[in-house]
């Protein structure tokens, strides 16, 4: 979920006395502009999105994988090859984006991504349904984190993995492609709020210049 133009705000929970959450806000003021950005040339060599795929733990080719926040479908795509005879759930929150996908899905040669519109604090998939969450560049906007991934626990399927990639607190990533550093997450943060979520990680890879990538499985 790749968000260019970022404005971030505070979300402050209304239930008793919680505590206040920190999210990057999203501002499309221009979809096609925001699109445009994420399929970017230089994109592709900092983001290694074939490295990054090629290192995730995909079952088969029939597996099902979600992309949560999948904006253009640059992930989604990339997913969608390695599972010919699965499913790829193409999950965002903005309209445009899922018709961007739905438009050129056949063109990519994966009629198997599946367009899926969700909510910021509920990703709506279906329970035990899937093999492997992706969330790439989308950890810092996801309101009320440790429900929305006990949701992502409730979808995965027994022996399910979730797998994060976000931008480092102290990295320098080119322009627009990440929310400003105060609003994101160090690596501790992140997994101590996945273990709330019932997840607990299980490796991680060291090749990207600007991001974490941590692989979750869930707890016994």
């Amino acid at each position: 979920m790749y968000r260019p133009l970022l404005a971030a705000v505070l979300v402050v929970a209304a239930v008793g006395c919680r505590k206040r959450e920190v999210v990057a806000d999203m501002d499309y003021d221009d979809p096609k502009a925001a699109i445009a950005t994420m399929e970017s040339e230089g994109r592709e060599s900092w983001e290694m999105p074939d490295r990054i795929v090629r290192s995730l733990p995909i079952p088969d080719k029939g597996a099902v994988i979600a992309d949560i926040g999948a904006g253009s479908g640059y992930f989604s795509r990339r997913l969608a090859q390695q599972v010919p005879t699965g499913t790829v759930y193409a999950v965002d929150i903005d309209d445009e984006f899922r018709a961007h996908i739905e438009s050129q899905r056949e063109g990519w040669g994966t009629p198997n991504i599946q367009p899926h519109l969700a909510f910021y604090d509920d990703p709506a998939l279906p329970e035990k349904a899937v093999d492997l969450v992706f969330v790439a560049n989308t950890y810092a906007y996801l309101r009320d984190r440790v429900r929305y991934f006990k949701h992502v626990h409730d979808a995965l399927k027994p022996g399910g993995r979730l797998a994060i990639v976000d931008f480092r607190p102290d990295a320098e990533p080119p322009p627009k492609f990440a929310p400003d550093p105060k609003y994101r997450l160090s690596r501790e943060a992140i997994v101590a709020e996945l273990a709330q979520a019932g997840f607990t990680l299980e490796r991680e890879e060291d090749f990207l210049p600007h991001q974490y990538f941590l692989i979750f499985a869930m707890k016994p």
